[in-house]
């Protein structure tokens, strides 16, 4: 509870800001940038991984995770810690134009690794392939943000801070501040005025959205932090034996340094690698050259500490959480599916995952469609899906 006075305190007393460019009318809604401070406390851990300084050890690194006798998870902690901070987040607020029950129905959508909020609101053809304009035209409201260590958030050390624990943290002090109203008084605030900002009522309803590493956060927000959310959309994860099955090498990793400013210990994908593990389905059909290029155009960079350290958030438990869950899953997502999604889900499995959600819980797979799936021609009929799903549980 301190850290979310404390957080409540700097939203008042911080010189509110907001980036250049920083409000926008959109087709269906209006959208402000915001740089919202927030304080958090979580466990974390020196690990025992090899230092990222060249592209020779990007490769290397990836290769050691890979090895199939190498020592992992809490097996490669040196020391157990405590991270405590108050931290830059970016983010973006959007509001609907409509006025209907909906807009008082918060998404809170995190992205996954290697990329940043852009991809839920990418501008390549933004009216067909954005998730938030989709949103917007649907009725909802919905924050997306950058996750510690990407975009224009804090960029903190990459193997002691940036980790798995503590972006949970960051993603219940976001929660909290929405369920409070703080977040909505912020945006209110923050330059310049937009009078689209200024009366909106704090969310009565909070839908938790991720796609990949922000899916396992999801996942495993809607475990440890039932009461706070009241449904979830999954896309790009599903706990089976082909999770990760392509292995780190698939990225094609090469040091951030030399085009990212980020310290050591940050990789990015080479093209090729983006490719390998975004893009997929026919390639006549299911992406353009162009879609292709943009994936590759906003890659960011990711610290290896928050790998080292996702054990902490796989296969949890929510005995509690009682709302409904889509996993939306991409046809033939590389990454997670070892490039092929149908029949590898297990609904009993997922209902005594989540026991008091049994009979609300779906998977959908939508066709022709790969890992990075809102850069890919089908996705807007996947949107679809999904707030129809929502709407079928009163959300």
């Amino acid at each position: 509870m301190a850290a979310v006075l404390t957080t409540t305190l700097l939203l008042l007393s911080h010189g509110i800001s907001a980036t250049t460019n920083d409000h926008s009318e959109r087709a269906h809604g209006f959208c402000k940038q915001l740089d919202i401070p927030v304080s958090a406390t979580s466990d974390s851990a020196i690990y025992d991984i090899p230092r990222v300084n060249n592209d020779i050890d990007a490769i290397s690194w990836a290769i050691w995770s890979d090895t199939w006798s190498r020592v992992k998870g809490p097996q490669t902690v040196v020391k157990n810690t405590t991270t405590s901070g108050t931290f830059n987040i970016h983010a973006q607020l959007c509001v609907p134009k409509a006025s209907d029950q909906k807009k008082n129905i918060l998404q809170i959508a995190t992205h996954g690794v290697h990329y940043d909020s852009r991809y839920w609101d990418p501008e390549l053809n933004r009216e067909e392939q954005s998730y938030v304009e989709a949103s917007l035209r649907a009725g909802y409201s919905i924050l997306t943000y950058d996750r510690l260590g990407v975009g224009q958030s804090d960029i903190p050390d990459a193997y002691e801070v940036v980790q798995a624990p503590l972006e949970l943290e960051i993603l219940r002090q976001l929660t909290l501040m929405a369920r409070n109203g703080d977040l909505y008084n912020f945006a209110a605030k923050a330059n310049p005025a937009t009078a689209a900002f200024d009366k909106i009522e704090k969310p009565s309803k909070l839908v938790h959205v991720g796609h990949s590493f922000g899916s396992f956060l999801t996942s495993a927000f809607i475990a440890k932090h039932s009461s706070l959310s009241d449904g979830a959309i999954i896309t790009g994860f599903l706990l089976t034996e082909y999770l990760g099955k392509p292995g780190m090498s698939s990225f094609n990793a090469e040091y951030a340094a030399p085009s990212f400013d980020r310290p050591s210990g940050y990789i990015v994908c080479q093209k090729s690698g983006i490719q390998t593990i975004f893009f997929a389905g026919d390639p006549n059909t299911a992406f353009t050259k162009e879609m292709l290029d943009y994936g590759d155009k906003i890659k960011q960079p990711v610290p290896i500490g928050e790998f080292a350290s996702a054990y902490h958030i796989i296969g949890l438990t929510g005995p509690d959480f009682a709302g409904p869950i889509q996993y939306m899953l991409p046809e033939f997502d590389f990454y997670i599916c070892y490039g092929d999604c149908k029949g590898i889900y297990d609904i009993e499995h997922l209902e005594k995952t989540y026991p008091k959600a049994a009979g609300k819980i779906e998977v959908a797979i939508q066709p022709n469609t790969g890992h990075a799936f809102t850069l890919h021609n089908n996705a807007t009929a996947g949107y679809q899906v999904t707030f129809d799903f929502l709407a079928k549980h009163g959300l």
